[in-house]
């Protein structure tokens, strides 16, 4: 803060210098001030509409500011200034990933490639694209060279092993899904596609195994811990899937699905109070259930008759 106090400092001294409210403006972005960068910036652009750094700034800080329509009109007219520019381009198209208009960000990010070979994170990019397009074979292309030119991109290396998964290369999924481990072992998604992967060869086990890692990376994936508690019941583990169903509950302590899962569990352990305990928190808890509300009650109905 104390550059900015500076900086405050000499403006009250030098109101019209606008190198110096440039660099203030751009301090403020970077403290996370947008709102007052960007009143700077538009005033700047106002004095200087043809300078394309501004205009480039103004976009960086409504991108931030999730504005994207205006951080597109803001980048679009800094290129028209300076067209050979691959910053320029480069964050116009990420933008326009964000908002899903990917053949325009496609053509960018191959603009800046033909300016620069080695920019691995627009081959990244490109991979991204392809993917999400289910171009699968240009996806893996991309991804590959993102990772020759930047050994240390761990999303893509996690791009390429789905990529590979999509495509039924299964062995070579897995092989990249233990390299994104090897580099950061809590990346919880890699555990829990190899996990997928698993349940698919019928490997119950380890698909297990990776579940619990999943989850103890990550404790409120939902999704992780939904299929845990499946795969638990198939096998009938029912007192794994209550003590992973309790730290659940206890962790998103608002979620229902939760606690109709714990409910099933304790009708297979023939827990009835319990089982209707948690049948009746699920209700309460309706707004976030996600299966039909009607039948949980129906069921309630059906075991508070029973118990009588």
């Amino acid at each position: 803060m104390d550059d900015l106090k500076l900086l405050q400092e000499k403006l009250k001294q030098n109101p019209n210098d606008y190198n110096l409210l440039e660099e203030y403006a751009v301090r403020l972005s970077d403290i996370g001030e947008n709102e007052e960068a960007l009143k700077n910036f538009i005033f700047l652009n106002e004095q200087f509409p043809n300078n394309s750094k501004i205009l480039y700034n103004i976009g960086i800080i409504l991108e931030k500011l999730k504005y994207y329509d205006k951080a597109i009109s803001a980048y679009v007219k800094a290129l028209d200034i300076t067209p050979d520019d691959t910053d320029i381009m480069y964050n116009l198209a990420n933008v326009y990933v964000t908002v899903k208009n990917y053949n325009d960000a496609e053509n960018l990010f191959t603009l800046v490639i033909q300016k620069d070979k080695n920019d691995a994170n627009s081959y990244f990019h490109l991979g991204e694209i392809y993917s999400k397009k289910r171009i699968h074979e240009k996806a893996i292309e991309n991804l590959t060279k993102a990772i020759q030119l930047n050994n240390e991109d761990i999303i893509a290396k996690f791009y390429l092993a789905y990529e590979y998964n999509a495509i039924g290369k299964i062995d070579l999924a897995i092989d990249w899904y233990n390299k994104v481990l090897e580099q950061n072992s809590d990346y919880s998604w890699a555990y829990y596609n190899l996990a997928l992967i698993y349940l698919e060869k019928g490997d119950d086990n380890t698909a297990i195994s990776l579940l619990e890692k999943t989850i103890k990376t990550n404790p409120l994936d939902k999704e992780a811990i939904k299929l845990l508690i499946k795969v638990y019941s198939k096998h009938k583990k029912y007192s794994l899937a209550e003590r992973v169903l309790r730290q659940a509950i206890h962790d998103l302590p608002q979620d229902a699905d939760m606690c109709y899962l714990l409910a099933k569990v304790y009708k297979e352990l023939k827990s009835r109070i319990n089982y209707i305990k948690y049948l009746k928190y699920t209700i309460n808890k309706q707004v976030t259930f996600s299966g039909d509300i009607e039948e949980v009650q129906k069921e309630l109905q059906v075991a508070e008759e029973n118990k009588n």
